[in-house]
């Protein structure tokens, strides 16, 4: 396993950001206890990021990564609004919420290519000329 450069946070975090139209970055960061759990397999390696919607609590996404990671690109969900996640392991083969993020809010419909194709006016007029 590669050694960090910097010493883990004394608390867990998840972070859930707007990247563009289309995309959410989310990252995680586990306290030196929380990832030696990982580590001595009290959990298992891989997590699910779960995205829900702010409003009505109701599932939009859900993504599988290793702990490891430390970070991932999620599509937004089509209706848009405002999100949020979760971040979930495996423990003797039960789903365990381990972290939730700060609420992100999307545009609607903003997982369609056609909606993510956009350039400046000044794009534009360069072409144009």
């Amino acid at each position: 396993m590669p050694q960090l450069a910097k010493p883990l946070p004394p608390e867990d975090r998840l972070v859930l950001l707007p990247k563009n139209p289309g995309l959410f970055f989310i990252f995680w960061q586990f306290s030196e206890s929380r990832a030696d759990a990982f580590r001595t397999a009290s959990f298992s390696p891989e997590i699910e990021l779960r995205v829900r919607y702010a409003e009505d609590k109701t599932a939009a996404a859900a993504h599988k990564a290793q702990w490891l990671a430390g970070r991932a690109y999620l599509p937004v969900p089509e209706r848009g609004g405002n999100c949020e996640a979760a971040l979930y392991a495996l423990r003797n083969g039960v789903w365990e919420r381990l972290l939730e993020s700060n609420q992100a809010a999307a545009p609607a419909a903003a997982g369609m290519a056609d909606e993510r194709a956009c350039a400046s006016l000044e794009f534009h007029k360069k072409v144009l000329s």
